[in-house]
């Protein structure tokens, strides 16, 4: 169970999972796709039809044969190198570009990432050992204990998962013949507006050559434009391409981890610390399952959840006081809280509407979030005693 976040980091979340992508070959056969060009943007042009049924004779697939093997590449995916640059725009007026080098062993759960923009080059190795991150221009390294998951290693993987493919037609990419396929999250929040991604396809490898991606809604605009290049599919890739040699003068600071501890029970929670600890007043059909007391050097947090037997939830927080102005943002309404100035939202996820209520203190914050009724979330958080 994780702490109730911000819809702001939810937001950047799905629009981070949908954007970035790459590819996946069938069987055993290597696929090298090159660059048409240095083109600044990417011409999109329809070819003559666009019905997703047409065919122009017997080899030609259909829309859900292309799909089809669309998701055969991704699922059978052995390794894959690639690079691809990614242009995000964000309202309109910050505009940030990056460029990704990815050499993936699905095979042996190894990758390595080299990550450029015009102030940092990061490279990354993880496998079964760990993670190794060196920061190339600050001459600084990092190393986790944690191995790598393979499931979505790579951000095209989450392409068949959670979401709908549909084909939409044959477009022109940097005058090459593309398949275009819609790709539709099933699963993402509907309060975070319209979530719309595109991709296109390679007729031979069925593989992305440009992707992009919009997301809308009444605080975000997001603009992602990614491009594809020098992409090899179930290559060999050697084993020394997933070694980092670092600098012996190499600085590595200690990491920065806050103090998570959980509990299963209330009372020993309340006995642990020597914070003030909320005393909601829950409905009766909520039980404590668990909570969490997070404490670092800048900030303190309390998180206390219940469910009910059908798994309903409810969440309270109480965390250090937030810089943020809850009044200029159009996704909260201002509402009396007990003789406080609250602030209340909802969102829809995966089917749920989730009501929210944030109640800013003078030293700290509460939020109470779960599967209740407006009245209902801010009578649990009227119960709280402002600090």
């Amino acid at each position: 169970m994780v702490p109730d976040n911000s819809r702001g980091a939810l937001a950047a979340v799905t629009l981070g999972s949908l954007v970035v992508l790459s590819g996946v070959g069938i069987g055993g056969v290597v696929a090298v796709q090159q660059p048409s060009g240095d083109v600044p943007s990417t011409q999109l042009t329809h070819a003559p039809s666009d019905d997703p049924d047409e065919t122009n004779d017997s080899s030609t697939p259909t829309g859900d044969e292309v799909v089809e093997r669309f998701e055969e590449r991704i699922e059978s995916l052995e390794s894959v190198v690639m690079a691809y640059e990614t242009n995000t725009t964000i309202n309109g007026n910050t505009t940030m570009t990056s460029e990704r080098r990815m050499w993936v062993d699905y095979e042996n759960d190894r990758v390595r990432t080299e990550w450029e923009t015009n102030r940092t080059h990061v490279i990354t190795v993880r496998n079964e050992s760990g993670t190794v991150s060196y920061d190339v221009e600050n001459n600084q390294v990092n190393r986790f204990d944690v191995s790598v998951n393979m499931t979505h290693v790579t951000p095209v993987d989450s392409l068949v998962t959670d979401t709908e493919i549909a084909y939409e037609g044959r477009d022109r990419v940097d005058g090459e013949e593309a398949y275009r396929l819609t790709v539709t999250p099933t699963n993402a929040s509907g309060s975070l507006g319209s979530v719309n991604v595109t991709v296109w396809l390679d007729t031979d490898t069925y593989f992305p050559t440009v992707a992009t991606s919009e997301l809308d809604d009444s605080e975000y605009d997001f603009e992602q434009t990614t491009r594809f290049r020098n992409v090899s599919l179930n290559a060999s890739i050697p084993d020394d391409r997933f070694t980092i040699d670092v600098p012996d003068n190499a600085t590595e600071p200690e990491p920065s981890v806050p103090n998570v501890t959980e509990y299963e029970s209330s009372s020993s929670l309340r006995e642990d610390t020597n914070r003030s600890v909320p005393s909601p007043d829950v409905p009766d059909a909520y039980t404590f399952e668990e909570g969490y007391v997070v404490a670092d050097d800048d900030s303190h947090s309390i998180t206390l959840h219940y469910a009910t037997d059908d798994d309903e939830s409810l969440t309270v927080v109480k965390h250090s006081a937030m810089e943020y102005d809850f009044s200029e943002s159009d996704r909260y309404e201002t509402i009396d809280v007990g003789n406080h100035t609250g602030y209340y939202t909802e969102y829809e996820y995966d089917g749920n509407t989730t009501s929210v209520v944030v109640v800013p203190c003078e030293d700290t914050t509460y939020r109470v979030s779960g599967d209740r009724s407006k009245d209902e979330t801010v009578g649990v958080a009227d119960s709280l005693t402002c600090e």
